[in-house]
């Protein structure tokens, strides 16, 4: 079928689509109705589209009837093609017609009805939008609005005045008036308007004051100094009271926005600092992410810092900095601008010791250093760069600059501390997971720090030397092979020793190159007899291989690695230490199993033989070193929640020795862990007995409820709940009372020590009320 062509006079200029509604405007030109309302209204040109004149005559957009007939014509003659006829279009609003709507909206029982037909004619398109404003309806609706009968107003229902007013606004902000309109508004009263707004933010309801804020955002875009000038306090009261509720999206950016146009002036910061603007900032971009809004707080924060009491505002907050240093690099160029400029600001006039401080604990300087790294504009830059020199003296400057598999540079030693000692496995500035951990020297920015020093020295700026380049691999390799060597093992395990002493990078690159399973076989070497009698000989390299060992802090792997190791081989060599070592090596070789401990198997724990736990509870016994007891203790406690475990602790002897230990320990952490391995023990038949068999077992238990902490405290009462449930005797349950166990039970019930223990304490007392009824600890009130 040959396709039909629309004659080329049908079709717009500007859609280059068959015309629906064909207007002429004053050039002579003729468009679709709804491109050419688009074209003047909405993108606000006030040009002819195809001619490029200047509509100097007016908007009016006059049918173009003869045309559309024209075109309806031709669309029937071509209905057998596919060619639907379009209706004729309803005829635009007249200003007669909006002329005598108004009228009738001045009459208080047609307000309500004829100000709803007002808002549906105006959310039609943008012509009727200029028609009403061109008819007077801004004067008119602004006339409602400035009745200030606010008493009366804000206390009527739902369909009275307030009614009306929050229409009027709906209204007067839908029509997006034009410059000129908004700029009469403006001026009305001569600021009679801005005061009647005010009003309406602070009684109105939150519909009436979103449309409110967005209403002034509007007016504030064509506004002039002198009104923004002599803006009230209770304005900017009002206006960071809508930001801080929230409304919503739009009534937020609205509120920042009025507020941009006003804090140019020092006078209006003043009064947005005082009226909370800076605390609302900072609590909403701790939760903002959207990016306009975020750049629109950040433009605001800006402004409101360059006054004393911006800043000291910014200051006083607890997460004024971290904010603002948080969102550099991670809204957008203008955001990150702008929280430089604030950061140069609180820098420049506002940066005092504990300030200065505050910025390095943050990560203030980590983030600028990245500043000067990336493109983030020149103007950034410079700012940051003169940050670091304000307080050049009270940050530290890098002395030996590595780059990390981000790309960011940090020193050595701080970023050491990050990765190996607070096991952190990414990127402090940028928050990317390290692919490897691998630290290349900076080389280039190391001579120019150097260099920066030496030019600087005048000023007292001492150039540092050159940093000893780190230990190597293949140089701990050369290490092992000597100390294969009997002669040189002594002097090659000292070196390795100190090696591992000077930094955690170099304790992982001896991991890496096999230290861990040169120094396993040193200890696995069973050789008892011969061994624990030479004094300079063999047990000598063994107390030096486990000192090196639990010195290394081995990684996860690792550690798991050594645990597997000859099938359960090396747990058995640190058990013969300590039964044959000495206090030293006996020292390391439970400190070592307690950090095998945390990242071990049931499978493993499950295996552990008798002798272990002999072994162990001896260690616990000879209290060799405050480190060593918590080690011990940490160690049964990891293998204690194993019922066979449990039973083989006891047999070791290891109630007896935590009631004595208990007797005279005070330290809060080493008697919270000797509660928690006597609950585990005492969940066992063997464990009991062996506590209620001691002199000194219940009573010290009653002693160090309340005593120790909330942890000690839930766990002694959870041994006398174990006790009470499954090994109450007669003689048991008297001597509780004659302990004075009762009275510390009842004293739990009557003070804060958590829910599960007060419920622990109270089945307690339920266990034994009828025996311990008449006891002078228990209160009248209680025994109901």
């Amino acid at each position: 079928m040959e396709e039909i062509q629309i004659p080329p006079y049908f079709i717009c200029p500007i859609s280059l689509e068959m015309m629906k509604d064909p207007v002429t405007i004053s050039t002579g030109i003729t468009y679709d109705r709804e491109n050419i309302e688009k074209w003047i209204f909405s993108a606000k040109n006030n040009t002819c589209p195809v001619t490029k004149q200047s509509l100097i005559t007016g908007i009016e957009l006059t049918p173009n009837v003869t045309l559309r007939r024209f075109i309806q014509s031709w669309c029937t003659i071509n209905a057998s093609h596919g060619i639907e006829r379009f209706p004729t279009p309803k005829p635009p609003v007249s200003k007669p017609q909006i002329i005598k709507l108004l009228k009738e909206a001045k009459l208080p029982k047609m307000q309500m009805k004829s100000l709803k037909t007002l808002r549906s004619i105006a959310s039609e398109n943008d012509a009727n939008k200029r028609c009403m404003e061109s008819a007077g309806a801004m004067e008119f609706l602004a006339s409602i609005i400035n009745n200030n009968n606010s008493n009366e107003v804000f206390e009527e229902e739902e369909e009275g005045f307030m009614s009306t007013k929050d229409e009027a606004l709906s209204i007067l902000y839908q029509l997006k008036l034009s410059e000129q309109g908004l700029k009469s508004l403006i001026m009305s009263g001569n600021g009679e308007f801005i005061e009647s707004l005010t009003c309406v933010m602070k009684h109105g309801s939150y519909k009436s004051r979103a449309y409110t804020v967005m209403l002034m955002k509007d007016m504030f875009e064509v506004s002039t100094p002198t009104l923004l000038l002599s803006l009230k306090q209770e304005f900017f009261t009002q206006v960071v009271q809508v930001l801080r509720d929230e409304i919503s999206q739009k009534a937020m950016k609205a509120s920042l926005q009025v507020l941009v146009h006003a804090c140019p002036f020092g006078r209006n910061r003043v009064k947005a600092a005082e009226a909370g603007t800076i605390r609302v900032l900072v609590d909403l971009l701790l939760d903002s992410s959207e990016k306009r809004v975020c750049e629109l707080m950040l433009i605001l924060l800006d402004q409101l810092c360059q006054s004393a009491e911006g800043r000291a505002e910014l200051l006083n907050h607890p997460g004024g900095l971290a904010i603002v240093s948080k969102k550099i690099l991670r809204v957008s160029k203008v955001g990150s601008e702008r929280a430089i400029k604030i950061l140069h600001s609180i820098s420049k006039f506002s940066s005092t010791p504990s300030v200065v401080q505050e910025m390095l604990s943050l990560g203030v300087v980590a983030k600028l250093c990245l500043v000067l790294q990336v493109d983030c504009g020149s103007k950034s830059k410079e700012r940051a760069r003169e940050i670091l020199k304000f307080h050049a003296k009270a940050w530290k400057m890098m002395k030996d600059p590595v780059t990390i598999s981000t790309g960011i540079t940090y020193d050595r030693e701080n970023i050491e501390k990050w990765i190996f000692s607070a096991k952190n496995n990414t990127c402090p500035a940028t928050k990317q997971s390290l692919t490897c951990i691998e630290l290349t020297p900076n080389v280039t920015l190391r001579r120019f720090i150097q260099s920066w020093c030496t030019i600087n020295a005048s000023h007292g700026i001492e150039r540092f030397p050159t940093p000893k380049p780190p230990i190597s691999k293949p140089q701990i390799i050369k290490l092992l092979k000597e100390a294969k060597s009997p002669k040189l093992q002594m002097n090659s395990l000292k070196t390795l020793r100190s090696i591992a002493f000077e930094n955690d990078a170099n304790k992982r690159c001896m991991e890496s190159a096999g230290a861990m399973e040169f120094l396993a076989s040193i200890i696995n070497n069973n050789n008892w007899n011969e061994v624990f009698e030479e004094e300079d000989g063999f047990m000598s390299t063994k107390n030096e291989a486990l000192s090196i060992l639990y010195q290394l802090k081995l990684s996860e792997n690792g550690l798991r690695s050594l645990i597997m190791s000859g099938n359960g081989e090396f747990i058995e060599s640190l058990t013969l230490v300590m039964q044959h070592g000495s206090y030293e090596s006996r020292a390391y070789a439970v400190m070592l199993m307690k950090d095998m401990f945390e990242v071990s198997t049931p499978t493993l724990l499950l295996s552990l033989k008798q002798e272990f736990f002999t072994q162990v509870v001896q260690v616990l016994r000879d209290e060799i070193s405050q480190k060593a007891t918590k080690a011990s203790l940490q160690v049964l406690v990891h293998a204690c929640p194993y019922g066979r475990n449990r039973v083989k602790a006891v047999e070791a002897g290891a109630i007896r020795i935590l009631v004595d230990l208990l007797l005279d320990s005070f330290e809060k952490r080493t008697c919270e862990l000797m509660l928690i391995l006597l609950d585990q023990l005492c969940q066992s038949a063997e464990g009991r007995a062996e506590l209620l068999n001691h002199p000194g077992g219940l009573a010290i238990v009653s002693k160090k409820t309340l005593r120790v902490s909330k942890v000690g405290s839930e766990r002694a009462i959870k041994i006398l709940h174990s006790i009470s449930k499954f090994s109450s005797t007669p003689s048991v349950v008297q001597e509780m009372l004659s302990l004075g166990v009762v009275a510390k039970l009842c004293l739990v019930l009557q003070v804060d020590c958590g829910s599960k223990a007060k419920e622990r304490a109270r089945e307690i007392l339920k266990f034994h009320a009828k025996e311990w009824r008449n006891s002078p600890c228990i209160p009248n009130n209680f025994l109901s």
